[in-house]
């Protein structure tokens, strides 16, 4: 090896020694050898932020961006709050069981209705809804109407008296997903969908006809009985009021066998003791 070259290799070597030691060691000794080589003061002058940083907050907000649009997002999950619902270094494992996990937010259902749907009775929340994010409204893992029929069989509600004749395809329109007052479910109103609303056109209702009840005298699936009541008009009526009390009144003399609606609405009147 020549002498020259002798000498370029030393060079390298004790500029690979600077270098190591300091960056501005570095760029003066590089700079001395080769043209280009970038200055680290003017780099860090030309802009003072964090440039990595800066990417990472633009990406995170990116990403956010995009899920928002694509998803529906669970709010702790949106958040990176893990730990509200998972025990952390446990391979995710909840903190509670359900449906306990889900009421540290949600309404308690089991306390809100007189009837529960199988699935929130039973704390299976995640069956119909996705904990962290989904493409369906209310994070549902799927649109309503299959998701129904994941446990409902759907020829036996199609074939149903009610069902036969309701145009309605969204059954979350009269059933409540979650509970209810009825063992049907039956969503508050959901009988205006086709019938006249007394709430609305009297200035006196019946008490369970205000309160959307309606399922307490009529029945939407048994088929054979007048009006789909549930019983008899004399005994649904005596279900709710009481009888002696009725009898003794002046306007009540031997009215033991005759029906109520005779003389009262059943559902709504002008007048205060609901009379037609």
């Amino acid at each position: 090896m020549g002498n020259a070259k002798k000498g370029y290799v030393l060079v390298a070597v004790v500029s690979l020694l600077f270098a190591a030691c300091s960056v501005q060691n570095s760029f003066r000794t590089l700079s001395f050898f080769f043209d280009g080589v970038p200055n680290p003061d003017e780099a860090n002058r030309s802009d003072g932020t964090d440039s990595l940083e800066n990417t990472t907050a633009d990406s995170l907000k990116l990403i956010t961006q995009v899920s928002i649009l694509d998803f529906v997002i669970h709010k702790p999950y949106l958040q990176k709050e893990c730990a509200t619902c998972h025990n952390q270094g446990q391979m995710g494992s909840l903190t509670q069981s359900q449906p306990k996990l889900c009421y540290q937010c949600h309404a308690d259902f089991g306390e809100q209705y007189s009837f529960e749907h199988g699935p929130t009775a039973g704390g299976y929340c995640i069956e119909c809804h996705n904990p962290h994010r989904a493409k369906e409204k209310k994070l549902l893992v799927q649109p309503k109407e299959n998701l129904c029929f994941r446990c409902h069989n759907a020829t036996l509600v199609s074939e149903s008296l009610f069902h036969n004749f309701s145009e309605e395809s969204d059954c979350i329109v009269c059933h409540n997903p979650h509970g209810g007052d009825n063992q049907s479910l039956l969503q508050k109103g959901a009988c205006y969908q086709c019938h006249e609303n007394f709430t609305e056109n009297f200035v006196v209702v019946h008490g369970p006809v205000a309160a959307g009840m309606c399922s307490i005298c009529h029945t939407t699936h048994r088929e054979g009985s007048e009006s789909l009541l549930r019983s008899s008009n004399q005994e649904l009526c005596l279900f709710c009021h009481d009888t002696e009390r009725l009898l003794r009144n002046e306007k009540h003399p031997q009215t033991e066998d005759t029906f109520c609606t005779e003389c009262h609405n059943p559902h709504a009147s002008g007048r205060r003791v609901i009379t037609y």
